[in-house]
């Protein structure tokens, strides 16, 4: 009956003064060593919470599963680049150094307020080309840098070329561009400055042989240990 539902005749109760109350429906599960008592309440809010770690391990496992094949896929691809000496074709991991080392798009503004640049308001000297793409039911969203004022010319790392001839360079380009460390962003993206030309200022940096404001060696000497490209 309901009576014996609600207050069911074979749970031993101590005396109305020292029994524990418990609020609910209260069931006994059969096939339990030893029997045993469960309130139904906690039962189903425990239920419904193991549901969900569980549903939740399985989102993890299959996003873990579909991270790695991505991560496989981009690994094994290649691009191919068209410039003024013809195509050729470059493994993406040598075209985006550090593509799984954390987003790009987070690293360049971080660096930005590390950096002497921080002065400056970044939106007066960049534009964002923004891409929010739904590729196969996954979601991609990224942004290319523009630079508002662009170099004249493009710096490479030529045959023999000095270190220090180099900071001559990157000095001349800052001054052009009137923005203290423009030429480091501007590598990030590689058309303007040759990120090989980062690598042998960084490079000269260890050595002791050049020397940049601390903010701007330590956004550099991290850059060139973890590069992110655009």
């Amino acid at each position: 009956s309901a009576d014996d539902l609600l207050e069911p005749s074979w749970v031993r109760r101590e005396p109305d003064a020292v029994a524990p109350v418990l609020a609910g429906p209260i069931y006994r599960l059969r096939g339990r060593a030893g029997g045993g008592i469960v309130h139904m309440r906690s039962f189903l809010a425990r239920r419904a919470r193991i549901e969900r770690e569980q549903r939740e391990a399985r989102r993890v496992r299959i996003e873990r599963e579909q991270r790695a094949a991505r991560r496989t896929e981009l690994e094994n691809s290649v691009l191919h680049e068209v410039g003024p000496a013809g195509t050729r074709d470059i493994p993406f991991l040598e075209a985006s150094p550090g593509w799984f080392e954390g987003p790009r798009e987070n690293r360049f503004f971080a660096d930005w307020q590390r950096s002497s640049a921080c002065g400056h308001r970044i939106f007066d000297h960049w534009a964002f080309d923004i891409h929010d793409l739904d590729d196969r039911g996954r979601r991609e969203i990224d942004f290319i840098p523009r630079p508002l004022k662009m170099p004249a010319g493009k710096l490479a790392l030529g045959v023999n070329i000095s270190v220090h001839r180099l900071m001559e360079r990157i000095e001349a380009i800052d001054a052009e561009i009137g923005l203290t460390f423009a030429w480091f962003f501007l590598m990030t993206h590689g058309r303007w400055v040759d990120p090989d030309v980062g690598d042998a200022i960084a490079e000269g940096l260890r050595q002791g042989r050049v020397r940049l404001p601390g903010r701007d060696a330590a956004v550099l000497l991290a850059w060139a240990d973890k590069k992110y490209l655009f």
